[in-house]
């Protein structure tokens, strides 16, 4: 064979070598490009922290002031956060899959720096939820001994890093769930879209009703008893990673349209 056959043959190889490593090269940016608008994967989430903790903070210390001593008090503020990043991601995805069409990003490359970008977004979430945790710890829930963060249920297992660590990769799963529903919305007629949320909303009711026929809910609590927030984490993690894998199905066949 000639050195001249060889070379044809095997520049197609090279050449598709090169355009993968030109294509996840871009990874980055299509990172960067999620924070295009600070304000809406930074600020916007933070205040809603801050903002509903401040709050929490504010019924806890009224009702200890009208009802004095008593039980414990937990609240829910904790979740906002989380719907509001849930949100904001669905709101990114619908925003900047067109323009990272327009920049020639492949699907691959949008939906790996979109990822990232959550991850990164899910971890300060995480390392915030920690960082409450011994804020209010320190001060007896301000002083109110109300807590939204220091939840028996989250850190009684594995204490203030494992609590922060499970927070985080709820977070990540919902921004990733947020992420589906939007690309999904691009992918699909908005009637196909209302069957399959009736299809979902009818698979839980089954499945709750099978669950409860068979009296198998003891066993699933007993389950979840035995969880520390790590290994709650690496279930969540692994749901998470295949519903980005499912989200990149999905977007395969997308259209961006604006």
């Amino acid at each position: 064979m000639s050195n001249v056959a060889v070379e044809s043959m095997a520049a197609p190889a090279a050449q598709e070598q090169a355009a993968t490593r030109s294509s996840l090269s871009r990874i980055p940016a299509a990172f960067k490009l999620q924070f295009t608008v600070p304000s809406q994967m930074i600020w916007v989430p933070l205040v809603v922290f801050f903002g509903a903790w401040g709050i929490a903070i504010g019924i806890g210390a009224w009702i200890r002031h009208v009802a004095g001593d008593g039980d414990i008090i937990n609240t829910g503020a904790s979740q906002a956060t989380i719907w509001c990043l849930a949100f904001i991601a669905a709101y990114s995805a619908s925003h900047t899959f067109p323009f990272s069409m327009a920049l020639s990003y492949s699907r691959r490359v949008f939906v790996l720096g979109a990822f990232l970008a959550f991850a990164t977004v899910s971890a300060g979430f995480g390392a915030l939820f920690s960082i409450a945790i011994l804020v209010e710890r320190a001060t007896d829930g301000f002083w109110a001994e109300s807590y939204a963060f220091d939840l028996p249920f989250v850190t009684q297992n594995a204490g203030v890093l494992g609590a922060g660590i499970l927070a985080g990769a709820v977070c990540l799963a919902a921004m990733m769930f947020g992420f589906f529903w939007s690309i999904l919305y691009r992918r699909v007629s908005l009637v196909v879209l209302w069957v399959i949320v009736l299809a979902l909303v009818a698979l839980m009711a089954v499945t709750v009703m099978v669950l409860t026929q068979n009296d198998w809910w003891p066993h699933v609590w007993d389950w979840l008893a035995v969880q520390s927030s790590y290994s709650f984490a690496g279930w969540v993690l692994l749901l998470t990673l295949a519903l980005t894998a499912l989200n990149y199905l999905v977007i395969r066949r997308a259209v961006p349209t604006a």
